[in-house]
Formats: C-alpha cells, sequence, structure tokens
C-alpha cells in the first residue's frame, strides 16, 4: 500500500510493481500527482552514465566520495552521512527503473550548478538533470485527466506546457527564427490535440510528465490508483503495521505501508505550526491531505525536529487570476540578472540578491518580518533590463507589459522616486540607495553584500555583460517593480528514517511494515539545500530504495 501520489509514491508503487507485488496508491486528493506535478522536475543524482562519458570525467568512484564531500560540507552537522552514501548508490539505479518500466528519460542541465561552488566537491553540469518533454497521447484518457495539471506559470493558451528546456524559444520567439519556427511547432500540435478532444496538450514536460509516465507505467504493470481517499489512520498487529483507514474504509497491506503523502507543508494546520501566522505563499497552495504528524504519532514515531529551516524557501509573487501565468511564481534566478536589485519596505537593500533562493527568504524575513504588512520587499528593475531579461513571469521584449501593470501586478515609474511613490517606499532613500548600487556595478563589485563573486552569482546572471555578469546600473527608466513575500516549495520536517526508507520510532528503532520518502521523510541534509533536484532526487531514489525493501519481505502480495 502506497499513500501519496506524487514522485515517490509512484516510483515506490513501480518498483514493487516490477518486483511482482500487487500495489494500491491512494491518493487524498482528487488528481494524481501532488507536488510533483507542479514542480520543474529537476532532479539531483551524481554517476549518470552520460555524466560519465563527458570529457574528463572523473572515476565513478571518484565521483561519488566528491559528491558525498559536497553534500557533508554543505550540510553542517544536520548531516544523515548513511542516508546519503545509499543515496548516491541507489539513485542511478531508480533512474534506470524509471526509464526501462516507464520511458522516463532525463537528461544533463550544463548550466545547472551545485548552490555553494566554493564548497569542496561542488560541480557544475554533471549531476543536474531535466526530465526530456514527451508526447503521451497514447495514454489512457481516463486517467490523463485525473493528472493534475502543471501551475499556470508553466503553461499558455490554457493548456500548452512549456518545458524548462524550450523556456528560452519561448522567450527569444521574437529574436530567432529558429526559435520561431520550434515555437510553432509546439503550438501546431497543442492545437492538434485540443481538435482532437484532449482536454490539454499531450505534450508534457517538467514534473507533470514525471507523473505521466510513472503513473501510466503503474497502471500497465496492474497498480490500482484511487484519488480522493485520504488515509486517516494506520493499523497495527504484533507492532507491524499491517493497513490503513481511507474514507472510513479498513485496507489491509500484507507486506504494509509506503508513506509518501508530502511534507507538512502540504497540510494547512500544519503549515501554520510550522511557519506561524505571518503570510507565506506556498507552491503549492496547501489541500486536505492527511496530517503526517498524526499518523506517525499513532505508531509511536514522530517527525524529525528542529531543522536549521522547516520548509525549502522561495521568493515569491501571486501572478492574478486572468493573466496567461496567473498563480504562485517563485523568483529564483531574476534576482540576479543585471540591472536588478531588491529592496526592503525602508527603502534599502538588505542582503546579495543573487545568492540562493532558500537563504534569501531568511534573510528577508531577518530583515523586514517585524514590517506591520509581514515581511515583503521588492524586486526592481529599469526599462532597459526588463525588456531584455524580464522579471518573474513576465518575458522579454516582445512580451506586452500592460496587462501586468493594468491590475497592480507590476508597478511603474519614470523615476526611480516616482516609483518609490507608488509602491511606498521614500523617494530620497531609493534614489540613494539606487546611485550607490549603479556605482558599484559599473565597477563590477558589490562590497555591501558581495553579489557576483561567486560562479553560482554569474552563473544566473548573464555572461555578455561586464565587468560582472550579476551586476547592472539600473539607469534607463522607466523604472518597474514586483512585490515579493516569503513562499515555499517543500518541506524540512518528516519521518526519521534509515538507508531502506524505514520509519524508526523514538528510540530509533525500525517500526516493522512502514517506509517513507519524499516530503514524507526528513531530508539527509537537514535544513539545507545544496543544489537545484535534491527534492525530487530524494523522492524517487528512496521511493525506489522503499519498493525495494518492501519486495524483500517475501512473495505474499497485498
Amino acid at each position: 500500500m502506497v499513500i501519496g501520489s506524487g514522485a515517490a509514491g509512484l516510483m515506490a508503487a513501480l518498483t514493487a510493481l516490477d518486483a511482482g507485488l500487487a500495489v494500491t496508491v491512494l491518493e487524498a486528493d482528487g488528481l494524481i500527482g501532488g507536488a510533483t506535478a507542479l514542480s520543474e522536475g529537476m532532479i539531483w543524482v551524481p554517476n549518470t552514465p552520460e555524466a560519465l562519458t563527458l570529457p574528463g570525467a572523473p572515476t565513478p568512484g571518484d565521483e561519488a566520495g566528491a559528491a558525498l564531500t559536497y553534500l557533508r560540507a554543505a550540510s553542517g552537522n544536520r548531516f544523515d552521512e548513511v542516508r546519503a552514501r545509499a543515496y548516491l548508490t541507489a539513485a542511478p539505479r531508480a533512474l534506470s527503473l524509471a526509464q526501462r518500466a516507464a520511458g522516463l528519460s532525463f537528461t544533463l542541465n550544463r548550466s545547472s550548478r551545485d548552490y555553494y561552488p566554493d564548497l569542496p566537491g561542488a560541480t557544475v553540469g554533471t549531476r543536474a538533470l531535466n526530465p526530456l518533454p514527451q508526447r503521451v497521447h497514447g495514454m489512457d484518457r481516463g486517467l490523463f485527466a485525473q493528472l493534475r495539471p502543471p501551475l499556470g506559470t508553466m503553461v499558455l493558451f490554457g493548456g500548452l506546457s512549456i518545458a524548462s528546456r524550450d523556456l528560452p524559444d519561448y522567450l527569444n520567439v521574437g529574436r530567432s527564427p529558429l526559435a520561431l519556427l520550434r515555437v510553432a511547432r509546439h503550438v501546431a500540435r497543442y492545437t492538434a490535440d485540443r481538435l482532437f478532444g484532449w482536454p490539454r496538450g499531450t505534450r508534457l514536460g517538467n514534473g507533470n510528465v514525471i507523473v505521466a509516465l510513472l503513473a501510466g507505467a503503474v497502471v500497465r504493470q496492474g497498480g490500482t490508483i484511487l484519488t480522493g481517499r485520504p488515509a486517516t489512520r494506520l493499523f497495527t498487529e504484533g507492532g507491524r503495521v499491517i493497513g490503513v483507514e481511507a474514507s472510513g474504509r479498513k485496507m489491509m497491506a500484507a507486506r504494509g505501508v509506503i508513506l509518501a503523502t508530502g511534507g507538512l507543508n502540504a497540510h494547512p494546520r500544519a503549515r501554520r505550526a510550522l511557519l506561524g501566522p505571518q503570510p507565506h505563499i506556498a507552491l503549492p497552495a496547501p489541500a486536505e491531505v492527511p496530517h503526517l504528524s498524526d499518523l506517525l504519532f499513532q505508531v509511536g514515531a514522530a517527525p524529525a525536529s528542529e531543522p536549521s529551516q522547516p520548509v525549502l524557501w522561495a521568493p515569491a509573487s501571486i501572478v492574478p487570476q486572468g493573466l496567461a501565468r496567473s498563480g504562485p511564481w517563485p523568483h529564483f534566478s531574476d534576482r540576479a540578472k543585471p540591472g536588478v536589485i531588491c529592496l526592503g519596505p525602508d527603502g534599502r537593500r538588505f542582503a546579495n540578491e543573487a545568492q540562493v533562493y532558500h537563504d534569501f527568504v531568511p534573510a528577508m524575513i531577518a530583515a523586514t518580518g517585524r514590517h506591520a504588512a509581514g515581511p515583503h520587499c521588492w524586486i526592481m528593475t529599469d526599462h532597459l533590463a526588463m525588456r531584455r531579461y524580464g522579471l518573474g513571469p513576465i518575458g522579454p521584449f516582445p512580451v506586452r507589459l500592460g496587462p501586468y501593470l493594468r491590475v497592480g501586478y507590476l508597478r511603474r515609474g519614470a523615476t526611480p522616486a516616482l516609483l518609490a511613490r507608488e509602491i511606498g517606499l521614500d523617494p530620497d532613500t531609493v534614489t540613494a540607495t539606487l546611485a550607490r548600487f549603479n556605482d558599484q556595478a559599473r565597477q563590477g563589485c558589490d562590497p555591501d553584500f558581495g553579489r557576483g563573486t561567486s560562479v553560482y552569482d554569474r552563473g544566473n546572471g548573464d555572461p555578455a555583460h561586464g565587468p560582472n555578469p550579476s551586476l547592472g546600473a539600473l539607469a534607463l527608466g522607466p523604472f518597474y517593480a514586483i512585490r515579493l513575500v516569503p513562499g515555499d516549495i517543500g518541506c524540512f520536517v518528516g519521518a526519521i528514517t534509515d538507508a531502506d526508507a524505514r520509519v524508526l520510532d523514538a528510540s530509533g528503532a525500525v517500526i516493522p511494515g512502514l517506509w517513507a520518502a519524499g516530503g514524507a521523510a526528513a531530508p539527509l541534509t537537514g535544513g539545507t539545500y545544496p543544489a537545484a533536484g535534491l527534492t525530487i532526487g530524494q523522492a524517487m531514489t528512496f521511493g525506489y530504495v522503499a519498493g525495494q525493501d518492501a519486495a524483500g519481505f517475501g512473495k505474499d502480495s497485498e
């Protein structure tokens, strides 16, 4: 029995099915996919075959050692080395099974870098992978209709999915004939899908294609996926978990239960306990799903306590309904572009804007958390940077700014002082802040916060811009701003597990018949986030590990 239908749950189910077990997946929501379906779908997996064929690639043993060294250095004293070793061993095997059994393929993101590049063991372009977009027009239409659609920020025309690898084409459609041709092909295929009765395009990317292909494989191999079935109780016999209660019905599981419910940030009541009353944007939004703590306490387990951060932070804005890309928007890398700064409610900078998003939000909260309107800041840019790079969900020229300005999402002022008045900041302070920043940016340095000194900062900037790819003056009006608040894209508070994904009780003993993976399990790095793709990477890997371990108990089916 698997509870949850995100990457962790579906991977666990597929692994168990591949080993010959019978599997039922219970999903509390009415749609399949959880947070995975809404994500970019990137995974962090060292030692993939593609990486090992790169020029100058290390041996598998050396790469595993370097990856372990990096995780250890980036995780501090909350590092679970035993589980990290298991992860590095199992992750390539999990991907191999996903490709063989579900047709899911990944490719290296050659521009992605480990988030703390100055730490030992860090690399660039060898560990983070993106799923390849695929058309799933051969999928059962009933199952397709149950898939959770992507965020509005990842689609056009209400149903044309935009994969991460496609984004440069969409941003350069007015500059490159090849980009225009590729986008035109996507639009043509999308139009054909809609004409043939599909509710949205069948070419899927990002986390949506992960969920679609895994779910399709689970069903093809005889697994059952039941939606609208929140699990509210775990049953035990002789200390072993033997089943669940879902929607008032007792369902037995001979091998046990794999928890893949998502993290506590997915539950409204748990979010309030984790984050307090101040407003935060959840990506995805909280849902009425089983409360993980309730399930764990029933069997003598408890979530990991006091990680350095309770959630995986990302600064976010809300794109109003009615716009093409409405919904929560995480501001991952636009903060690092030249000609962009972030100002607190006092009109001053408070942090290195280009730093890792998980670190930027705590800096925002520390600097602005006492403000009457709650923690927030304004990301600001000038006309040149806006038209060249865009900002948040707003693409570069020729994307129209008018729709975003009319609803007040994007604010504009002819001068920095006028923009300051528009967003409620002190004009003199903002003018002085920009003057100081501009002088430093023209010299390519930031003595105040060190922006642009790391490979990570510069990699998210503009390599064609000098003298520093991440620093540029805001000089050409009009000027623009978007309000940012704390957001989160995952949880760091989950069940304590061992290297086989088995849940441990308060004494550290294994609870027989109970496993946890994905957001339901505490991450191996504690409250830190050292690299893009670790969330789904751990979900798929420990879902695979849990499925394997469950299959090792014998041949009795569920």
